[in-house]
C-alpha cells in the first residue's frame, strides 16, 4: 500500500514547517520582482482580499468572482465583480495571471469542471494559489472535504501540476472550535494550533526534517494551502526561499526517560477523542515493528 509520502511527498516543502494559511501564497506571489499586476479571487464573498492584495501591491488590479447567489459578492461597490454560474469562468481563454481561492473549493458543487475552467482561463506558466479544508466539519453549505492525495488526483485530471501543499490549522482544533461555539480565543488557532505545536514539540524531540513535519501536519490538518500551475510559459522570478530548517544538534528540552507503553501528552483533547488519537499513535510504530521483524 502506498504511503502518502510516496504519493505526494515531491510537493512538500523542506524550507520550513510552519502552519500557514492562503495569504502566505499570495504574500509570495505578489512580492515578487515580476508580480502579477492582475489577480483573479475566486468565490471573492465580501472582498476581504482586496485591501489585502493593494498592500502587497498598489497597483495590482483586483478582479472578484463569485456565484450569483452571493449576497456578500452583490454588495460590493467599489471593486469589479463579476457572478458566474458557478462553473463557466467569465474569462478569455490563457488570460489570467494569478487565481486565488480561499476556502472556496469545499463549497463548490462541481469542483472538476471548474478545475478545467481554472486551466483554461490561466495563461501558460498562470498560478493558482488558496487553501480548502481536509479534515474539517459541516460549515456554510460545505460540500466536500479533500485529502491531499485526492486534490493532487482532481488538479492534474484538469490538467494542471500540484507545485506545493503546506498545513493549515489542524483538524481537531476545528472540531473543538465548532463544538465549543467558535470562542475569540479560537481564532489563535489559525495561526498556531494545539495538534501542530504537539507535532512541532515531536519534530524537535526525533529531530525530524521539515518536510517530515509538514508531513505529519498535513495528515492531520482540517485546512491546507495549495500552490498550482498551469504548464508552459517563461520561469517566475521568485525571491528565493529560506534554506532548510537546522535542528539543534541535540534536543533543546531534556530527554525523556524511555516509557514505551506510555502515550504522548495531548493536553487539548478531552475524553473518547483523546483517548481514540492516543490508540492510533501507539498502533503505528507496532505495526512498522511487526513488519519488519516478519521480513
Amino acid at each position: 500500500m502506498a504511503t502518502l509520502w510516496q504519493l505526494v511527498g515531491e510537493h512538500i516543502p523542506n524550507d520550513h514547517s510552519r502552519q500557514v494559511h492562503s495569504r502566505y501564497y499570495l504574500e509570495e506571489e505578489l512580492r515578487a520582482p515580476d508580480a502579477p499586476t492582475l489577480m483573479v479571487d475566486l468565490g471573492c464573498g465580501d472582498g476581504a482580499s482586496a485591501p489585502l492584495a493593494r498592500g502587497l501591491k498598489p497597483d495590482v488590479r483586483w478582479v472578484g468572482v463569485d456565484i450569483m447567489q452571493s449576497a456578500n459578492a452583490r454588495k460590493i461597490d467599489t471593486d469589479q465583480v463579476v457572478l458566474y454560474d458557478g462553473v463557466r469562468l467569465p474569462f478569455a481563454d490563457d488570460s489570467l495571471p494569478l487565481i486565488y481561492s480561499n476556502q472556496v473549493l469545499e463549497h463548490v458543487r462541481h469542483p472538476e469542471p471548474l478545475l478545467r475552467e481554472v486551466r483554461r482561463v490561466l495563461r501558460p506558466g498562470g498560478v493558482f494559489i488558496g487553501s480548502t479544508s481536509q479534515l474539517e466539519p459541516y460549515h456554510a453549505w460545505s460540500l466536500w472535504n479533500y485529502t491531499i492525495y485526492g486534490f493532487k488526483v482532481i488538479v492534474e485530471d484538469a490538467g494542471l501540476e500540484l507545485e506545493e501543499v503546506r498545513p493549515g490549522i489542524d483538524g481537531i482544533a476545528l472540531v473543538r472550535r465548532q463544538w465549543f461555539g467558535r470562542r475569540p480565543e479560537h481564532g489563535a488557532w489559525f495561526q498556531k494550533s494545539p495538534l501542530n505545536e504537539e507535532i512541532d514539540g515531536w519534530g524537535v524531540d526525533t529531530r525530524r526534517r521539515a518536510n517530515q513535519i509538514n508531513l505529519r501536519k498535513l495528515q492531520f490538518c482540517g485546512q491546507f494551502s495549495f500552490r498550482v500551475v498551469k504548464p508552459g510559459g517563461p520561469p517566475r522570478n521568485r525571491p528565493p526561499r529560506a534554506e532548510p530548517e537546522r535542528k539543534p544538534p541535540a534536543p533543546t528540552r531534556p530527554t525523556p526517560t524511555p516509557t514505551p507503553a506510555r502515550s504522548p501528552r495531548l493536553p487539548f483533547l478531552r475524553g473518547p477523542l483523546r483517548r481514540v488519537l492516543r490508540r492510533l499513535v501507539r498502533r503505528a510504530p507496532r505495526r512498522r515493528v511487526r513488519a519488519v521483524r516478519s521480513s
